[in-house]
C-alpha cells in the first residue's frame, strides 16, 4: 500500500501538468484561429448543450469519484488490505485518474465547438483540476492505519 501511494502522487502531478499543457495548446490555438460554431437549428441550442455538458460533467465526477476511490477508502476503515484488493485498488485509481483528464478534455473541446469561445474548454479543465485537488491518494493510507 506504500508503495501505490507514491506512485498514484506521481501520476497526479503528470496529469496536473498535461491539463496545463491542454490549456496553454487551447489558448494558443484560439489565438491563432477562429472556431465558428456549428448553426445546427439554427445555432439557438449550442449554448445550452454546452451548460448541459457542465452539469453532466459535475455530476458524473461525483459518482466516477465514489464508485473508483471512496468506497475503497470506506473499506479501508473497517478491513485490513489485502493483495487482491490493492491490486484492484490500484487499477480503480489509475482509472480515475485517466477518465478526469480524458472527459474532460473531449468535453471541453466539444464545449469550445459548439461555443466558438475558449473560455468553455478553460472551464472544463479547471473541473478536471479540482477533481484531481479532490483526489488524494494519502487518505488511502490513513483509511488502512
Amino acid at each position: 500500500m506504500k508503495i501505490l501511494i507514491p506512485h498514484l502522487e506521481k501520476r497526479k502531478r503528470f496529469i496536473m501538468k498535461l491539463l496545463f499543457l491542454f490549456a496553454l495548446v487551447a489558448i494558443v490555438f484560439n489565438y491563432f484561429f477562429t472556431i465558428t460554431p456549428p448553426q445546427y437549428f439554427g445555432g439557438k441550442y449550442n449554448l445550452d448543450f454546452v451548460y448541459a455538458l457542465i452539469l453532466y460533467k459535475v455530476v458524473e465526477l461525483f459518482v466516477v469519484y465514489y464508485i473508483l476511490m471512496h468506497r475503497h477508502i470506506l473499506f479501508l476503515r473497517k478491513h485490513p488490505a489485502t493483495l487482491e484488493f490493492v491490486a484492484k485498488l490500484r487499477k480503480h485509481t489509475k482509472l480515475l485518474l485517466f477518465l478526469v483528464i480524458q472527459g474532460n478534455t473531449v468535453f471541453g473541446i466539444i464545449a469550445f465547438k459548439f461555443s466558438g469561445d475558449v473560455l468553455f474548454f478553460l472551464l472544463f479543465s479547471c473541473i478536471a483540476l479540482i477533481a484531481l485537488f479532490l483526489v488524494q491518494p494519502k487518505r488511502l493510507l490513513e483509511s488502512a492505519e
